[in-house]
């Protein structure tokens, strides 16, 4: 699907209610943020998996997300990871009731499923994150990072793309970043909510983008 498929899915009559945008990539300005590329969701033994739900989807953002930060890094883009997990079920709160199958175990933090997956790219000068909740604004330190970085323009990639991606890049919204989230680096456990989750941050507070798009756009800027 083409980014202007997900036109079919704000299909209206009369006047536009909303104009896409195209956010700016300036050098120094403009920042990367993987949402919880960890081992509970993309590796075949985290907790996802082995609780027998489909995390192919998921695992597609692996390839285009380690290609999207070698590029970034060669302009010296600075790299975020957020890492989603609580001690147990009492610091998850509605979390684990709407995800029952983690209360007895999966995104807990310190263990090898809350980790960020080997392979995704994360280097340990890198920024790291640790979020509760969906959004990774949310009483963590990521908005502290992006204003020392004196970030703009924020792209995003990760998972949920209808769930902890969609309410941290909406959230950037709020403070005034400009969010941009890449198409192929984004997925879900649930693909038929993946467009439509990518149509509503198109209409409502980011642009949505190819990996070719946005890796033009990145080259085009100085390197490092």
């Amino acid at each position: 699907m083409t980014i202007k498929d997900y036109d079919k899915l704000t299909s209206h009559s009369g006047a536009a209610p909303f104009q896409p945008v195209v956010f700016d990539l300036v050098q120094d300005r403009t920042v990367m943020v993987h949402i919880d590329a960890q081992n509970d969701f993309l590796h075949e033994d985290g907790a996802y998996a082995r609780q027998q739900i489909n995390i192919a989807h998921m695992q597609r953002v692996i390839a285009p997300i380690r290609r999207l930060v070698e590029v970034g890094r060669r302009h010296g883009i600075p790299q975020i990871w957020t890492r989603h997990g609580t001690r147990g079920a009492v610091d998850a709160g509605a979390f684990h009731k709407l995800r029952p199958q983690l209360e007895q175990g999966g995104l807990r933090q310190g263990t090898w499923g809350y980790q960020l997956l080997d392979t995704i790219g994360a280097q340990d000068e890198d920024w790291f994150v640790e979020k509760t909740r969906l959004s990774g604004f949310f009483q963590t330190n990521l908005e502290v990072i992006l204003r020392g970085l004196k970030a703009e323009t924020v792209l995003f990639t990760g998972v949920l793309t209808n769930q902890c991606v969609a309410a941290t890049s909406k959230d950037a919204m709020f403070r005034n970043f400009q969010p941009i989230v890449i198409e192929e680096c984004t997925g879900t456990t649930l693909p038929n909510l993946h467009e439509p989750a990518l149509a509503m941050m198109k209409v409502g507070w980011a642009e949505v983008t190819t990996l070719d798009d946005i890796l033009c756009r990145i080259d085009a800027l100085p390197r490092a």
